[in-house]
């Protein structure tokens, strides 16, 4: 259905072309009908000629509520189902499953016997005779000793997303931050002439372009949820999320863009 009213709103143009044009013929029709009329001398020809009248009465009353259906389509229905066409076009990316990382475990040192000096027998034959004392050491310091415990790096500073536009401005998370999970966007979408918002994003730190839609809303906001991104359904890496604020006009201030981390 949206695409159907989404191609409407396109061949608009067309259809007030169309519609022009039957107009103007149905003009000619009434001024032919009434010359008619004028010169008809029996009931029957003036009858016929008021029959016309009304038959191109209703025809142009047909044609004003064909151009005022393609109006409403293509101003009012088409706006308010862009972001599912949007969405329809652009599906979101199916989660990609990650193959767990396979980790090396070093194997345990083999002890190596430390042997007294040879000891003196017949023949000048010397047999190794170990001491002892000197294995059981070695065999001490042989033993796995356990790492110590590693404190964990803290998270590297995450600075507040820089919105050129107030209107359209992403609080949290903020620049930088590494998600998991479903990741709460908050912040602000407001305009004098607001039509509605969306949130998308894109691969890499610096997308220009290629972004897909996630959510969005017909209401403003002023510091509160916009949306939830659902990160279980990208790879581990670095994405960009933008908030578009657009018009009822369908223009839109600079989108606010901010830089997430993904690690699931």
């Amino acid at each position: 259905m949206g695409f159907l009213i989404q191609f409407v709103a396109d061949t608009a143009p067309f259809i007030y072309a169309v519609c022009g044009f039957l107009a103007l013929l149905q003009l000619y029709r009434t001024w032919q009908t009434r010359a008619e009329r004028r010169q008809a001398i029996f009931s029957l020809e003036r009858e016929k000629s008021l029959n016309d009248l009304y038959n191109i009465f209703i025809s142009a009353m047909a044609l004003l509520m064909v151009m005022g259906m393609t109006y409403f389509v293509s101003t009012t229905l088409a706006k308010a189902v862009e972001p599912l066409v949007e969405e329809a076009r652009n599906p979101q990316p199916a989660a990609v499953a990650m193959m767990p990382t396979p980790t090396n475990t070093p194997l345990p040192t083999t002890p190596t016997p430390i042997v007294s000096p040879t000891a003196e027998v017949d023949d000048d034959t010397s047999t190794p005779t170990p001491v002892p004392q000197q294995l059981a050491q070695s065999a001490v310091n042989a033993q796995a000793v356990e790492p110590p415990t590693s404190t964990p790096e803290p998270p590297p500073p995450v600075a507040p997303a820089l919105c050129p536009d107030g209107r359209a401005a992403i609080v949290s998370p903020g620049n930088g931050a590494v998600v998991n999970g479903s990741v709460a966007i908050v912040g602000t979408a407001q305009h004098d002439q607001f039509g509605y918002y969306k949130l998308e994003y894109a691969a890499g730190s610096a997308a220009g372009e290629g972004y897909s839609y996630f959510d969005g809303g017909q209401s403003q906001v002023v510091g509160g949820l916009l949306g939830n991104l659902n990160s279980t359904g990208l790879s581990n890496g670095v994405y960009t999320i933008q908030l578009v604020v657009v018009d009822s006009s369908g223009n839109y201030p600079q989108p606010c863009r901010v830089t997430l981390t993904v690690q699931n």
